[in-house]
């Protein structure tokens, strides 16, 4: 909090001095000798003067304030009744809302005690009867400042009660922004990895069929066209996700999944893979996003296969029911020994891993040598549950 009082601070403090302390003046100067008059109408305005500082330094205020009352307690036994006196309340009040918690009151307490004591000594006061009983007096006085810390304790904890609402709503703002940078980052990352497999995929198996084009006459034909459809089904998923990207996903689009496996297969062997599909076990029932994940890393191992395997390399696709998963083993050969180190830790690989592990699922990567080839496999695990009543 800044030490300079503010404006509203100011203001009030000036409305208070406005109306109270021409009241002190004349009550002062009706009452008292002259110079004891202006000593008391000096330390009003004192008092006025640090009433302004109550909020910006609370306790600081208080006791400028309480010293110009003790003033007035020297100088007159009448000080009760000058007007400017309602100053000190209010700066307890002050205090105790914007300070220290024990130190307003026991000032406060402690300053009853001696108000009351320099009443029941004062000869003006004994001599002329007036006021109520000294210890009655401490008791009114004692009440005053009970009440002004009291209220100043209450606002204080309402305070405090809006500063962790405030502090509350704050964290809840940035929880919510850190929830919608982290699904903007995962919405980010899915489609990169769909960008990823349906480009890899595609230019591989087109890059396939123009080398099929260029060096055998006699298959220009079917090579075109696969690479006509291939290209179509490519632009037509991609202007797909670009639609997601621009318009949300108002109409969910359908999702390839385990049954769409054959075609990738085909196709894999229209570039010159000799591609073996087994099954065992009995099928469960697979999510939608575990079967993307799997067509995806079904789709990605071929087109790894078809970018660093030699020519007619030999594929064997695996899918092996468990009791509560699916394994999906591709495992290819003649894959030169020495291949890039992308092949097992590229973007390929990585996007695979993440999918999977989406969907609760893992990958696993492993070879072997033999006779200056290798043999690379890799198995993805989904879960996978039985169907209902089956």
């Amino acid at each position: 909090m800044s030490t300079r009082p503010g404006r509203a601070d100011v203001l009030v403090a000036g409305i208070t001095a406005t109306t109270l302390f021409p009241l002190t003046v004349l009550v002062a100067a009706t009452s008292l000798p002259g110079p004891k008059a202006w000593i008391v109408s000096g330390l009003a305005l004192a008092a006025h003067g640090a009433f302004a500082w109550r909020r910006s330094r609370p306790l600081t205020s208080m006791l400028i304030v309480g010293a110009a009352v003790g003033g007035e307690i020297v100088v007159t036994g009448l000080f009760y009744l000058l007007p400017s006196t309602l100053v000190l309340p209010m700066s307890l009040y002050a205090a105790a809302a914007y300070s220290a918690r024990w130190l307003p009151l026991a000032l406060g307490l402690v300053g009853s005690v001696v108000a009351a004591g320099r009443h029941a000594v004062d000869p003006s006061v004994v001599g002329s009867g007036f006021g109520p009983a000294s210890w009655l007096l401490s008791l009114l006085f004692a009440a005053v400042v009970s009440c002004s810390w009291a209220m100043g304790r209450l606002r204080r904890a309402q305070l405090v009660a809006t500063q962790l609402a405030e502090e509350r709503a704050e964290a809840e703002r940035r929880d919510r922004v850190r929830g919608v940078e982290l699904a903007t980052a995962q919405e980010r990352g899915r489609i990169s990895r769909e960008m990823h497999d349906i480009l890899a995929h595609s230019l591989s198996a087109i890059v396939g069929q123009a080398r099929v084009a260029r060096f055998d006459e006699s298959r220009t034909a079917p090579a075109l066209a696969t690479i006509e459809e291939t290209a179509r089904e490519s632009l037509h998923e991609i202007r797909g996700i670009l639609r997601l990207l621009r318009e949300g996903d108002p109409e969910p689009r359908p999702q390839p999944g385990l049954a769409d496996i054959s075609d990738l297969v085909d196709r894999a062997r229209t570039l010159g893979c000799a591609v073996t599909q087994t099954s065992d076990g009995t099928p469960l029932s697979v999510s939608d996003a575990g079967q993307l994940a799997v067509y995806r890393f079904v789709q990605e191992a071929i087109t790894n296969v078809t970018k660093h395997a030699h020519p007619g390399a030999t594929v064997d696709l695996s899918l092996r029911w468990g009791g509560d998963h699916l394994a999906v083993t591709v495992a290819n050969d003649r894959v030169r020994i020495g291949r890039p180190a992308e092949v097992a830790s590229g973007m390929g690989m990585i996007g695979m891993r993440e999918r999977l592990l989406a969907v609760g699922g893992s990958l696993a990567t492993g070879d072997t040598e033999s006779t200056g080839l290798e043999r690379f496999t890799v198995t993805a695990i989904v879960p996978a549950r039985a169907e209902a009543g089956r």
